[in-house]
């Protein structure tokens, strides 16, 4: 347990959890007992050195802003100060934990990355028409509250508009950076849509998926000026490479969200949350896998249906299951059985397979 003392003004806080952020080099975030409320909370520290003297006046004059304009979708802030050598934020504690938290747990269905994107879309809109930009936009920043809705955090990257439309911001978590930021750093609300994009496409296919794309991108290309180039054509992440169980609508919203051409990107958040608030297919397919093993799960009213897919000897082998809950017997279903050679040929089949149900 630690005590952070010597804060103008002066917070009782105790600090017992640091929370790894793997997304984070500047900052530390702990779990954390205000001692005068008897309140959990989670503390953010920032060093003083990763940031300028504009940037540290950002954080509180932030901190302002979303104290008085409250929103159901962004994180509340209890308290903000400073010492000599650090920045404190503090928030409300959320037992779920943060998006990425749980991408590194499991998969998501259709339906919560729907729910879980609406819910950050909302908040991401409330503060665009509050002519603010976020700028840092990632699984670790958005929360899990304990109601299960998601809430936007941290505005330590966030710059206000002007009146051309622009926000100059130089500091960047680079895996998630637009193609136009390699250009200028001059951002637009496209580059908060580009990185909700980049959120939405991990939330589909998983953390592990972009980050191996990520390692792949940097392992083929000779220099930073070849990944650049790279990104800028669309080449990372892979728009094309999407698990079977993601509706195809909602893959379209996304590869717009990710578009490389700001002027055929989506101009606003409205419209994503008007195309993604349309999508009702394969919404509760519940996916799972294990070293060679894939599998999908789709509970119904009478039934659950199973479909595995099996690497093994260089092919991939598919079968289904259907239990039916009222005679409790578990039915073979061969007519969905098939080999593949290649893992996007038993993608394509999963992918028929699922549009049946």
């Amino acid at each position: 347990m630690i005590k952070v003392g010597h804060i103008e003004p002066h917070l009782n806080i105790e600090m017992y959890n640091k929370i790894g952020d793997e997304e984070g080099k500047n900052s530390e975030v702990w779990v954390a007992r205000d001692t005068q409320l008897e309140q959990g909370l989670i503390l953010k520290k920032i060093t003083k050195k990763s940031l300028d003297q504009q940037d540290v006046n950002d954080y509180f004059t932030e901190a302002k802003l979303l104290n008085t304009s409250k929103h159901p979708h962004i994180m509340p802030i209890y308290y903000s100060a400073e010492d000599g050598e650090n920045v404190y934020i503090t928030m409300p504690y959320c037992s779920k934990g943060s998006l990425n938290s749980i991408l590194e747990k499991r998969f998501l269905t259709s339906r919560e990355i729907i729910r879980y994107t609406l819910d950050l879309l909302s908040g991401l809109l409330f503060i665009h028409i509050k002519g603010l930009l976020h700028l840092d936009i990632k699984p670790t920043n958005v929360m899990i509250d304990d109601t299960n809705k998601a809430l936007l955090t941290d505005f330590g990257l966030s710059k206000y508009l002007n009146e051309n439309g622009f926000a100059e911001q130089r500091r960047q978590y680079v895996a998630h950076r637009s193609p136009e930021a390699y250009i200028t750093t001059d951002k637009t609300i496209q580059d908060d849509i580009y990185q909700a994009g980049l959120t939405l496409y991990r939330m589909c296919n998983g953390n592990a998926e972009f980050k191996n794309q990520l390692e792949y991108l940097k392992n083929n290309s000779a220099n930073d000026g070849e990944i650049i180039k790279k990104i800028q054509k669309g080449q990372f992440p892979d728009r094309k490479a999407y698990l079977p169980h993601i509706p195809k609508r909602l893959q379209k919203v996304i590869n717009k969200m990710l578009h490389t051409d700001i002027d055929k990107r989506y101009q606003d958040v409205l419209d994503i949350i008007n195309d993604l608030s349309k999508i009702d297919e394969t919404l509760d397919w519940w996916y799972e896998e294990k070293e060679c093993l894939y599998k999908w799960t789709l509970e119904k009213e009478t039934s659950i249906v199973t479909i595995w897919v099996e690497y093994k000897g260089d092919k991939y082998l598919t079968s289904a299951k259907k239990y039916v809950k009222s005679s409790g017997n578990t039915q073979n279903q061969p007519r969905f059985s098939n080999t593949n050679d290649t893992f996007a040929e038993m993608i394509a089949h999963v992918e028929g397979i699922l549009s049946q149900f």
